[in-house]
């Protein structure tokens, strides 16, 4: 188990106190126990706009530190032929759209005539009347009636016939609406992940390719999320993670601000294991404001005990296979201890040693 650099602030928590004499006299101090963790630090939500199939970026409307807005597009991926399709596709939705509305030129002109006609229809199913009655009192001829029916029976069939053209055309111009439709949503869909839009209101942190640059299939483009607000994902080796629960305090530092430490608090453990690296994911947010930077490593304590009282000595003294050299009058025997608590430069001593004992280093001698 290891441990990071000590926490200024707290009671000999990651204590440095390196030994400048050969010898040392074994005696108890408070500490803090702590599982090392490494990682790398993010925004609280983060996304990584990604290309769905291998294709140029076209444009990239955004450079890095910008604030965007949800839905706002960031980069475009394509060739131009492809956007000019789509947009020549809309326009063609438009003009289907207006050439099928009731207002429409070439509908209001057959509305006009249908009208005409049923005035004609009309007038002419009148005459017709008119005529076989004075035919009845020899007023006219019979040949002057069959003649005024006949035209009748013509004005009621073009009538009819442009009634028929109409509900045609009108079946016609919806269906190149619907047409036009479906072949812009056809398109449209093949589009989708080509046109890159912000998810959320936030901030560009990264744009990794430029305009003309291949993007490979699921590479990223764009990584966007919400500023101000970060946290900390770090790996917790698998003999430590039943150690870990939410809401213990994480003490961390990055090389942003180097020799300066942050608090956060764990608020998210992903209980399964990572086999290449035999880990655990864990996430903490970050309590402190500063301007931090993603994906920045960080190097992390998180807190399990505070305040044991232990029997310690420096880890310099410690010697591989957890033994020390004990001084018992001028000479040094090589002795095995049981180790605990690894934490900054102390180790803690279960067994092996006791209170008062002497241990040195071997330059001692």
């Amino acid at each position: 188990m290891k441990t990071l650099l000590s926490i200024a602030g707290m009671t000999l928590l990651f204590a440095a106190c390196k030994s400048k004499t050969a010898s040392y006299t074994v005696q108890s101090r408070t500490l803090n126990e702590a599982v090392y963790a490494s990682g790398e630090i993010m925004p609280e939500a983060y996304y990584f706009l990604k290309a769905n199939s291998a294709d140029l970026l076209l444009k990239v409307m955004v450079k890095e530190g910008d604030t965007v807005h949800q839905n706002e597009v960031l980069a475009v991926l394509g060739t131009p032929g492809q956007l000019e399709q789509v947009d020549i596709l809309q326009r063609q939705v438009a003009l289907a759209g207006s050439n099928a509305q009731e207002q429409s030129a070439a509908l209001t002109e057959l509305r006009s005539r249908i009208a005409l006609a049923k005035t004609k229809q009309e007038q002419d199913a009148l005459n017709a009347d008119r005529y076989t009655e004075l035919a009845r009192s020899k007023a006219v001829s019979e040949k002057d009636a069959e003649q005024a029916r006949v035209q009748a029976a013509t004005s009621a069939t073009e009538y009819k016939t442009l009634q028929d053209q109409y509900q045609t055309l009108q079946s016609d111009l919806s269906g190149k609406l619907l047409q036009a439709r479906q072949q812009l949503t056809a398109t449209t869909q093949s589009r989708e992940g080509k046109v890159l839009k912000s998810p959320v209101n936030g901030r560009v942190y990264k744009v990794y390719l430029k305009t003309g640059e291949l993007a490979q299939l699921n590479a990223p483009i764009v990584m966007v999320g919400l500023p101000g607000q970060f946290k900390l994902e770090l790996l917790v080796d698998e003999r430590d993670i039943s150690k870990i629960r939410t809401g213990q305090k994480v003490y961390f530092e990055t090389d942003v601000y180097k020799g300066k430490q942050f608090e956060a608090t764990v608020n998210k453990i992903i209980p399964l294991l990572q086999k290449e690296s035999r880990s655990f994911q864990v996430e903490a947010a970050v309590q402190d404001t500063a301007l931090f930077y993603p994906q920045s490593s960080v190097e992390a304590n998180i807190l399990i005990r505070e305040r044991i009282n232990a029997l310690v000595i420096p880890s310099d003294y410690l010697m591989k296979g957890d033994s020390v050299y004990l001084q018992q009058g001028k000479e040094l025997h090589k002795t095995a201890i049981v180790t605990g608590i690894r934490n900054g430069d102390w180790v803690e001593v279960k067994s092996g040693l006791k209170a008062g004992d002497v241990i040195a280093t071997k330059e001692g001698k």
